[in-house]
């Protein structure tokens, strides 16, 4: 028994050292309290988990007290688990700072090619954290078998354990006290789990099939419409020629050529588009002269695969916690690209990023592109991070395929990368000192704005290019974003995808087109990465595919709505409509309502005070769930068209 109570106390004050690494000391020195109840809180279920521990290893002991073999494995055994979740213990709180939660089932399933992970892996992994992940199991065990040398007598040794039973219990009330009282609302929450029994939790409910989403809400019938493919509508209902006109004596020669940008990691508020604030994109703030520039647009989820699912095929991505590219790599749908190739344009994909990433080489080389380009084939220079090489690379790459533009019209989609984390710029450029905000993260926010306006300086030249090609009459270049990016403000949330708040996921969309857009123009029409593929269809005169669940944004007869989710080890669904954006946290069944023309961060929850709202807003979100249900029930399965392999 003195082996499993020196374990569990080591185990204990493990655990509870690591929530006090990642809280830091506390500032100012004086709030210590403050401090130490947070740890409490933030513990709390660490010390339960050791609990369980040792009583499980108690009751094991009691079983093989007959036998000192039995025993000596017994006791072996729980050193064993005991080193090997300090361990995981360690591990986690890197998780916890990439993915802002800890490890779970789905997480592991959405971490992709590890080797495209490790430049963003290699920033948390500080000589500190590597020096425990290799040494802390050996000196666990040490320090417990050391500790048995001090002798005690029988009577003082058993008091002694239940003194220690009775301070673990006590810390684990007053965390749980704390908890309640301080942490509860807290952004970073998720911090006072234990990740031992979230990683094994969501194991079972995989297992089970419990990692769907499911409501109890009854909606009504004519809710489903949001996301069923279009009915055809009358020219009439778009925004026609009176507002949206072509320069006198100046109209399009022939159909249009099509360049589609999706910029990696781009949320509109880090853009001069979307604050003014920002000088980030001088590029796309002067080109949106002539173009259409959506605040109010949305990325479904802070996922790019299921952000390239919606942007392609118009469909709603799955609400799970899988990448759709992987998952449904053949999912079925009118890709975009496929339109436009079977209307005799020319068709082309490239990145700067690698396409080996969750399967998007199988899911996009079916997608009617004649030709796809990544990394490996872009031969500018080294790669800047494990995720890709410069942007500058994808960038000479699309300006010869405008320079070499034979006849006929052609179709080019590309996919920046060097915005991704960790925001590595190009050798040799001049850093500026851009964050303009009192975020939580201001070194990365400083690099990820300089790499935002080194990718805008890339793109003046694809601009220039169309022009000094004769095309900028005959060209509608379309950019948008895939998710965006968090960095501690307005909200205590960082990288991306944690969140349904306007950081991760409202993302700019600009849509330029001279000689249609006199000026610049910035339409209040709410839409989503849905409604992308009709929209330039309608601009372009290219007839929808009748599978799109998309509404173009120029229709004035689509409805003022957008839906987004998270889901990593949970679902959050949120659903704007109009000038109200609502949230609902299905596994705490919490819900935020926010009226965003008066508060545009976010930062007063007035749920509790509209009630009837909230009812209502979570109608659509449960009507949501169902269509989805039934999409991919029906759908699981689809058809795509065999084409010829692109030539990579």
């Amino acid at each position: 028994m003195g082996v499993l109570h020196r374990g569990t106390l080591l185990l204990a004050a493990t655990l509870i050292a690591l929530k006090a690494y990642y809280l830091g000391l506390p500032s100012p020195w004086w709030d210590a309290a403050r401090w130490v109840r947070s740890l409490a809180a933030t513990s709390a279920l660490d010390v339960t988990f050791t609990l369980v521990l040792w009583a499980a290893g108690a009751v094991t002991l009691l079983i093989t007290r007959r036998s000192p073999r039995l025993t000596r494995l017994a006791i072996s055994l729980f050193l064993a688990v005991a080193a090997f979740s300090a361990l995981y213990a360690v591990a986690s709180v890197v998780m916890f700072g990439i993915f802002g939660g800890f490890l779970t089932y789905s997480l592991l399933t959405l971490v992709g090619d590890v080797r495209m992970l490790r430049s963003s892996v290699a920033l948390h992994l500080t000589p500190g954290v590597a020096s425990a992940l290799v040494l802390l199991p050996a000196f666990y065990i040490g320090a417990v078998l050391a500790s048995g040398r001090v002798r005690a007598t029988r009577l003082s040794a058993i008091r002694m354990r239940l003194v220690s039973v009775a301070l673990l219990i006590a810390w684990v009330a007053a965390g749980q006290y704390s908890y309640a009282r301080e942490w509860s609302t807290r952004q970073d929450r998720r911090i006072a789990e234990n990740a031992h029994w979230v990683l094994a939790s969501s194991v079972i409910h995989a297992a089970l099939g419990q990692d769907t989403i499911s409501f109890d809400n009854v909606f009504d019938d004519g809710d489903l419409g949001d996301f069923a493919p279009p009915a055809p509508r009358d020219v009439r209902d778009r925004v026609r020629p009176a507002r949206l006109i072509t320069r006198a004596g100046r109209k399009p020669v022939g159909p249009p050529n099509v360049i589609l940008i999706v910029l990696e990691s781009v949320a509109a508020r880090w853009t001069s588009l979307g604050n003014a604030r920002y000088e980030t994109t001088p590029t796309l703030t002067a080109e949106a002269g002539h173009a259409l520039v959506y605040n109010n647009f949305y990325a479904h989820i802070g996922r790019s695969s299921n952000s390239l699912a919606a942007i392609l095929l118009s469909t709603y991505p799955k609400l799970d916690f899988q990448d759709v590219t992987e998952e449904y790599p053949q999912l079925g749908g009118t890709s975009l690209a496929s339109a436009f190739r079977d209307r005799g344009y020319r068709t082309s994909f490239v990145t700067s990023s690698d396409l080996s990433w969750a399967g998007w080489d199988s899911f996009i080389t079916s997608r009617g592109f004649e030709s796809v380009h990544d990394e490996h084939n872009l031969t500018c220079g080294e790669p800047v991070s494990s995720w890709g090489v410069e942007d500058r690379c994808m960038v000479d790459d699309m300006v010869r395929t405008v320079q070499e533009q034979r006849d006929g019209p052609f179709f080019l989609m590309a996919w920046s990368q060097q915005t991704h984390h960790p925001y590595e710029p190009s050798p040799g450029t001049r850093q500026l000192s851009l964050v303009r905000e009192p975020v939580g993260d201001p070194y990365d926010l400083d690099r990820y704005l300089n790499v935002l306006h080194e990718t805008d300086a890339q793109l003046a030249r694809l601009f220039a290019t169309v022009r000094e090609a004769g095309l900028a009459d005959n060209t509608l270049i379309v950019i948008t974003g895939d998710h965006g990016q968090a960095f501690g403000y307005p909200h205590e949330s960082y990288m991306q995808g944690r969140t349904v708040y306007e950081e991760d996921v409202n993302v700019p969309l600009m849509l330029w087109f001279p000689p249609r857009f006199r000026a610049a123009m910035r339409p209040s029409a709410i839409g989503s990465h849905v409604d992308l593929a009709p929209t330039i269809a309608d601009v372009t005169g290219l007839t929808p595919a009748p599978d799109w669940r998309g509404r173009s944004l120029l229709d004035m007869a689509r409805p003022p709505r957008a839906y987004f989710y998270v889901a990593e080890d949970h679902f959050r669904l949120g659903v704007r409509d109009g000038a109200w954006k609502y949230i609902y946290d299905l596994r705490e069944g919490t819900e935020e309502l926010y009226r965003l023309d008066l508060d545009p961060t976010e930062q007063h929850n007035i749920a509790s005070t509209d009630r009837a709202r909230c009812a209502r807003l979570r109608q659509r979100l449960a009507a949501w769930a169902e269509a989805n249900r039934r999409q991919y029930t029906t759908d699981a399965e689809p058809k795509v068209p065999e084409r010829p392999r692109p030539k990579v």
